[in-house]
């Protein structure tokens, strides 16, 4: 039996698949004329911040097929140097804890807590993350170490931020991680809990 549920969502027999038509004017580009694939999870929340992110990088991809074909003139005479491969739906599987990356606990963080926030708050969210994802990598919020959330800290220490700037940061990425971690059921020793710097740091540029 299949639902409708979140937008670019569907539901079938209790798993969550992203699907989204292919535009008109980009279907050369592929063999097939909807993108369908199953999102590996059984939570509402989970395939939400999973939709929006694959819906996002497709907008971002479609933007610049558009671009290329705008710029070269004569382009449209062209045939298509390559087709992508259809994306089709994987098999039905149960969601495993520790399978949220930062990425997507971001996502929940945002969907949820981000509703009415001004811009500031959600920038500031992304920002922390993107410092995270740039040492560390966009990893399950499960498997960062302690010597990885160390890795952060003195990365921001060498950027030159300001003691509270990264109390600011590190409690930003601290309840991202522990919210979604909630939110998806999983246990976890939060590894960017308690990280020593020096909070009378008051000379630096943020960058």
């Amino acid at each position: 039996m299949e639902t409708k549920s979140a937008a670019f969502t569907f539901a079938k027999h209790g798993i969550y698949y992203f699907t989204r038509r292919v535009p008109h004017d980009l279907a050369h580009h592929y063999t097939a004329r909807r993108i369908c694939y199953s999102l590996r999870t059984r939570s509402t929340v989970v395939a939400e911040a999973r939709a929006r992110q694959a819906a996002h990088k497709l907008d971002e991809h479609w933007y610049h097929l558009r671009l290329q074909e705008n710029d070269l003139p004569g382009k449209h005479l062209l045939r298509s140097s390559g087709q992508v491969a259809p994306i089709t739906a994987a098999p039905a599987a149960t969601e495993e804890p520790g399978a949220v990356t930062l990425e997507e606990a971001l996502g929940i963080y945002l969907s949820l807590k981000g509703k009415g926030k001004s811009k500031t708050f959600h920038r500031s969210a992304q920002r922390s993350c993107e410092y995270v994802i740039e040492v560390c990598g966009n990893k399950p919020i499960n498997s960062y170490t302690k010597a990885e959330a160390n890795a952060f800290r003195d990365a921001l220490v060498e950027r030159g931020l300001a003691g509270t700037s990264i109390s600011r940061t590190v409690g930003s990425v601290r309840s991202i991680i522990n919210f979604a971690a909630n939110e998806t059921g999983i246990e976890l020793n939060n590894p960017f809990v308690k990280l020593y710097y020096d909070r009378n740091v008051s000379i630096g540029i943020e960058v």
